[in-house]
């Protein structure tokens, strides 16, 4: 379990702190009331923490050396205090602090417990910080890596339109206006000619920061803008904010591909990408997949306990056939998995294990188990289009049926061509 270190010299304030965040985040706190403790934990750390959530006054330490000892030993820090002015604010953000938080009740553990999320999530973000002047691109930088995020830079548009295909997972763009060669502006319309604003976020800078700057960037494209020059604070909470609407476009975008109660892909998903598989010069076998009398399971046992079995079969599916390129339940108990790579003799071995492997799974009762079987119909020549193996590996599904179930038939015994 991840571990977050907690200075805080109130008995009852830091009871609350811990218990909240350890239910919150499922982390290990380690709780430390002065100065000098804080120290002694640091210095016989033997797995780094993953955070300090620091008070600056402390009996032994009132002036937050407790906030510079934690950021020399390498560990991120939020700052958790009731004092606040305006020249204590810019010297801790000075101090390359991950946030500085005001102990305003519930709502500020809440805060501080999605900062640590954001934290965890944030290596997976790529940001590309474009800007002719390096001392504002090593400032970006600095500020984006205590946050956790993965920064290249670039000099100019020009360049920056190299990093994008060089590195196409890159997920938000910091852009200066005014750059030789290619400005921010004409960088911006470019790049909406190739990436949606749902895909890539787009940050304007400008030292410009009059209105028309700002709504010039957004004409072209840009999801935001940041005038120079700003506050730390300023400019986290902008790209967090933007870096969460891309969070929360992926996990609607993940939820609309993905089968509520399997956690499968869905039909949709798979008529989206299983044509460029079938592009692919690879060879390829479609099987379609039945579970055998599955409308009994629901009558004898109740549409509860049929879920738990369409849960059971996925995993076992998901178990059974690792080297699967696609699952998706297509509707029901009917399943369809794409296999790539695999010769014919080898995907019906494969598909007989599975249907092994599934024959044996025990679907948990209040009062015991029972198992079902499944069937399965598969196409292992690869035609002209996925649907056509699609349909070619239905009819053998249906053969199978005929035959008895629990069996897997296949176009390798009946030489079927698309």
């Amino acid at each position: 379990m991840s571990r977050i270190l907690l200075v805080e010299d109130s008995q009852i304030f830091g009871a609350i702190v811990k218990k909240t965040l350890e239910k919150q985040l499922q982390r290990n706190i380690i709780w430390a009331k002065t100065f000098a403790t804080a120290k002694q934990i640091i210095d016989d750390q033997k797995e780094p923490f993953e955070i300090a959530l620091l008070d600056l006054n402390l009996p032994d330490a009132e002036t937050g050396e407790v906030v510079d000892y934690a950021i020399a030993k390498g560990i991120p820090a939020i700052v958790f205090t009731s004092r606040f002015d305006i020249e204590l604010h810019k010297q801790i953000w000075g101090k390359g602090v991950v946030d500085y938080v005001m102990k305003d009740g519930p709502d500020s553990l809440n805060y501080i417990a999605k900062q640590v999320i954001r934290l965890e999530r944030n290596p997976r973000y790529k940001i590309l910080v474009v800007d002719d002047s390096s001392v504002i691109r090593r400032l970006i930088s600095k500020l984006l890596q205590i946050h956790h995020f993965q920064v290249i830079t670039a000099e100019n548009g020009i360049q920056a339109l190299s990093m994008l295909e060089q590195h196409p997972d890159i997920k938000l763009v910091l852009t200066d206006y005014n750059m030789p060669e290619m400005d921010g502006f004409e960088l911006t319309r470019k790049l909406r000619r190739k990436h949606s604003q749902t895909n890539l976020v787009i940050i304007g800078l400008s030292t410009q920061g009059d209105q028309y700057t700002a709504a010039k960037f957004i004409k072209h494209g840009a999801n935001d803008f940041i005038s120079k020059p700003f506050h730390a604070e300023e400019f986290y909470c902008r790209i967090n904010l933007n870096v969460d609407t891309l969070e929360n476009i992926r996990l609607i975008r993940e939820s609309s591909y993905r089968d509520y109660l399997t956690g499968l892909h869905n039909r949709r998903y798979f008529f989206e990408h299983a044509p460029a598989l079938h592009q692919q010069e690879k060879a390829l076998c479609v099987a379609m997949l039945d579970i055998d009398f599955f409308k009994k399971v629901n009558d004898q046992y109740g549409h509860d306990v049929g879920d738990i079995t369409l849960k059971y079969i996925s995993a076992a599916l998901q178990n059974a056939l690792p080297e699967a390129k696609l699952i998706a339940r297509f509707g029901g108990e009917e399943f369809c998995v794409v296999l790539q790579g695999v010769e014919p003799a080898e995907a019906q071995q494969c598909f007989e294990l599975a249907r092994k492997d599934i024959e044996n799974t025990a679907i948990p009762l209040a009062d015991g188990s029972f198992n079902v079987t499944i069937s399965i119909g598969l196409c292992t020549n690869k035609g002209s289009s996925i649907e056509g193996m699609i349909n070619l590996a239905d009819e053998q599904l249906y053969r199978a049926k005929e035959q008895g179930r629990n069996c897997v038939c296949t176009t390798l015994e009946t030489n079927q061509v698309i």
